[in-house]
């Protein structure tokens, strides 16, 4: 029996589950903006389909998996024999989650997503600092 490498065994394992989780997790709240650079009928399609999952409490990977089947597919036929890039980024209270089209002129099309979880930012970098009264001791 082959043993693993100690070195390299279940590296994988750890590195891939802050994506399983990201991936597998609900979105909830509310959808704060959209920003894309697809066609109007089809960025509207796409809305409309993300919007729908996400109330039907999809997880993120299975939103994106409809979004691409239902709303992106069409980029194929109306681009056809075209070259095409484009995206769509659907802001969340909590989420950020970007899928991205690249339609080659022989026709075939690739989907890539991205998935973030957005920081709260303080907007002021000196926030209670500038307030302490021992500042300039």
């Amino acid at each position: 029996m082959a043993q693993a490498c100690k070195a390299t065994g279940g590296a994988g394992l750890s590195h891939s589950r802050g994506y399983e989780d990201a991936v597998n997790a609900k979105i909830s709240g509310e959808l704060n903006d959209v920003e894309s650079t697809l066609p109007e009928n089809i960025k509207d399609r796409a809305l409309s389909v993300f919007k729908a999952a996400v109330s039907e409490k999809y997880s993120i990977i299975q939103a994106i998996e409809k979004v691409e089947k239902e709303a992106l597919g069409e980029i194929e036929t109306v681009f056809k024999g075209q070259r095409f890039k484009g995206f769509i980024k659907f802001y969340f209270d909590s989420w950020l989650v970007t899928i991205s089209v690249n339609k080659f002129g022989n026709g075939s099309a690739q989907f890539s997503a991205g998935v973030g979880q957005k920081k709260l930012v303080c907007p002021d970098p000196f926030m209670g600092r500038l307030s302490d009264p021992n500042m300039n001791r």
